[in-house]
C-alpha cells in the first residue's frame, strides 16, 4: 500500500487507478463518499443562503431587473433587447450588457412560468446555481486525478465565498453564477476529449461524441447567457491545448479551431458597428476597461476581501505546483490570471477583458480548484511516506475540512455594498393593489428603487430614467406631465390625476383615461 501511495504522489493524469485508490479508506464505499459529498455541499448552501433566513425574494438589483425582463417577455410573448439610452457610463452600457445576456432572461421567464412561488422563492434558482457549481467543482476535480477527499474539500472552499452587491456572489440568481457551473463542465468536457488516453477506465467507457455535444452545449448556453465567462473558458482551453504534453486528440483541436473560429466571426457580426475603424473602437472599449468605465469598478478590493485567506493560502500552493507540470498549467492559469488582472486595476487603474468588479469570481473559482490540487499533492506525500492508512493524512483531511468550513467569509469593502434590495411593507402593498387594478402594457412611474420594485412586482413599464439614476448616482429628472403615465406612485403636481390608493403614506395616483380598466 505504501508503494502505491508513493506511485499515487507522482501520478499526473486524469483520474488515474493509483492516484484515487490511497484515499480510498476514508470512504466507505460509492455511497459513503455520496453522503459525504452531500454533506459538504449541504454546508456550503448553509453558508451561502443562511444569510437570508427563510426570505428568499430576490435581493439584488440585478435579480429584480431580471425578473421585471422576463415578466415583460411573458406579458408580451416577445424576448426583445432594450435600447441602450441614458448615460454613456451608465445605463447605456449596462443595457448593452444586459442584451448580451437575454438567454438569462429567457430562464427567469420559464422560472416564472413553472415555478409555484417564483417571486418568494427566487433563491431556490440561486441554489440551484450552486449546486450545478459544487458538482462541476467535484466533478472536474476528480477528473484532474484528486483524490476523493481532495475534491470534497475543493467543494467545501466554495462555502467561503462572499456575496455583495457590486461582485455579485453564489447567492444570488444572475447570470453569472449560472455560468460558473457551466464553465466547470465545460472543462471536464475538454478534459474528456483532449486526451482520451489518459482518462481513467470508467470514463473512457464513455463514447467521445456526448462529450462533445457537452462541450457544444455549454459554449452554446454561455454565449446567450454570459458571454464573459466563454471567452474565460476559451481562454483556458487555449492554454491548455498549447501547453499539454503528449499525444493529443487531433479531431477534438481540429473541432476546437474550428469552434473557436467561427465563435469569433459570429462575434464580430454581433458588435459590428458599420465600419472598420468604428469597430476597432467600439471593441477597444469593451475590451479595455478602467475605473472609470463604470461607477462600481471605483470601488476597491483586495484579494482577501474577494477570496477567504485559508483558501487564498492553499490555492497559492497549489498553483505553485501546478505550475511545475506542463499538463496542469492552465490550472494556475484559472487562479493567478484573475490575480493579476486584479492587479491591473488596483496599481494601474485598468484592466483586459474582466470587468474589476467581476474578478472575484473567477478568481474564486481557480481558488477552489487550486486548493483541491494542493490538498491533493499534500495526501500524496503523505500516504508516500506512512502509507494510505496514516494518521497523518486523516489529520491533514480533517483539519482542512475544519478550517474551510469555519472560515469566515470575506467583509466588502464598503458596508452599503452588503444592503439586501427589498420593497417595503408599504410598497408591497401598492405592488397588490396596482397589479389588481392595472396591467401591461400601461406604465408605473415613480421614484428610482420603487420603480424597480414595481416593475418586477406589477409587469408594469417603469420609467427608463429610474435606472439610469440607480446605476449612475444622478438624480432622476423630473416627471414629465405630458408623457402620460397610466400610474404614479408618490406625490405628483400634475393635473389629469386621481388619487385611487394611499399605503404608509405613500398616495397611488391613476390617468383620468378610460386605458385604465377597474377590477382587471
Amino acid at each position: 500500500m505504501a508503494r502505491d501511495g508513493r506511485r499515487a504522489g507522482k501520478d499526473s493524469g486524469l483520474g488515474g487507478k493509483e492516484a484515487i485508490s490511497g484515499s480510498r479508506v476514508f470512504f466507505a464505499g460509492s455511497v459513503g463518499r455520496f453522503l459525504l459529498v452531500l454533506l459538504a455541499t449541504v454546508i456550503v448552501c448553509f453558508r451561502v443562503f443562511g444569510d437570508f433566513g427563510d426570505d428568499w425574494r430576490p435581493s439584488h438589483f440585478d435579480e429584480w431587473r431580471s425578473l421585471a425582463l422576463a415578466q415583460r417577455a411573458v406579458d408580451s410573448g416577445v424576448l426583445a433587447p432594450e435600447e441602450p439610452v441614458g448615460s454613456p457610463n451608465g445605463l447605456a452600457r449596462d443595457i448593452r450588457d444586459r442584451n448580451r445576456s437575454l438567454g438569462f432572461v429567457a430562464l427567469v421567464a420559464l422560472w416564472l412560468e413553472l415555478a409555484p412561488q417564483p417571486i418568494e422563492g427566487f433563491k431556490a434558482l440561486a441554489m440551484a446555481f450552486l449546486l450545478l457549481y459544487a458538482a462541476g467543482v467535484y466533478s472536474l476535480s476528480r477528473a484532474l486525478g484528486f483524490r476523493p477527499w481532495a475534491a470534497l474539500l475543493a467543494v467545501l472552499s466554495l462555502g467561503s465565498l462572499p456575496t455583495d452587491s457590486m461582485q455579485l456572489g453564489p447567492g444570488l440568481a444572475v447570470p453569472s453564477s449560472l455560468s460558473l457551473g457551466l464553465l466547470a463542465m465545460g472543462l471536464l468536457a475538454h478534459l474528456r476529449l483532449v486526451s482520451p488516453s489518459a482518462m481513467d477506465r470508467r470514463a473512457a467507457r464513455v463514447p467521445r461524441v456526448p462529450w462533445g455535444l457537452v462541450l457544444l452545449g455549454v459554449c452554446t448556453v454561455l454565449a446567450a447567457v454570459y458571454p464573459l465567462t466563454l471567452i474565460f473558458l476559451g481562454a483556458l482551453v487555449g492554454v491548455d491545448l498549447a501547453l499539454r504534453p503528449g499525444p493529443r486528440n487531433a479531431p477534438y483541436m481540429l473541432s476546437a479551431a474550428i469552434l473557436g473560429a467561427l465563435g469569433i466571426v459570429l462575434f464580430l457580426i454581433a458588435e459590428w458597428q458599420g465600419g472598420i475603424l468604428a469597430t476597432a473602437t467600439h471593441l477597444e472599449g469593451l475590451f479595455w476597461l478602467d475605473q472609470t468605465w463604470h461607477l462600481v469598478s471605483l470601488i476597491v478590493y483586495t484579494v482577501d476581501g474577494l477570496v477567504a485567506i485559508p483558501v487564498l493560502v492553499l490555492a497559492f500552493a497549489g498553483a505553485a505546483l501546478a505550475l511545475t507540470q506542463r499538463s496542469h498549467v492552465w490550472l494556475a492559469a484559472a487562479f493567478l490570471g484573475p490575480l493579476l488582472a486584479l492587479a491591473g486595476y488596483h496599481f494601474w487603474g485598468v484592466g483586459l477583458v474582466i470587468p474589476y468588479q467581476r474578478v472575484g469570481l473567477f478568481l474564486a473559482f481557480g481558488a477552489a480548484l487550486c486548493t483541491g490540487f494542493a490538498v491533493n499533492r499534500m495526501l500524496a506525500v503523505l500516504e508516500g511516506r506512512w502509507g494510505p492508512r496514516s494518521w497523518a493524512a486523516g489529520m491533514l483531511v480533517a483539519v482542512a475540512g475544519l478550517v474551510l468550513a469555519l472560515a469566515p467569509r470575506p467583509a466588502p469593502p464598503f458596508w452599503r455594498l452588503a444592503r439586501v434590495e427589498r420593497p417595503s411593507p408599504a410598497l408591497e402593498v401598492i405592488a397588490l393593489h396596482i397589479k389588481h387594478a392595472h396591467g401591461p402594457p400601461e406604465r408605473v412611474h415613480a421614484p428610482p428603487r420603487e420603480a424597480m420594485f414595481l416593475e418586477a412586482l406589477t409587469g408594469l413599464r417603469a420609467p427608463v430614467a429610474a435606472l439610469d439614476s440607480l446605476l449612475t448616482g444622478h438624480p432622476p429628472p423630473d416627471l414629465d406631465c405630458g408623457a402620460g403615465w397610466e400610474v404614479v406612485v408618490g406625490d405628483l403636481s400634475c393635473p389629469g390625476y386621481t388619487k385611487v390608493f394611499e399605503s404608509g403614506g405613500i398616495p397611488v395616483l391613476r390617468l383620468a383615461s378610460p386605458r385604465v380598466h377597474e377590477g382587471r
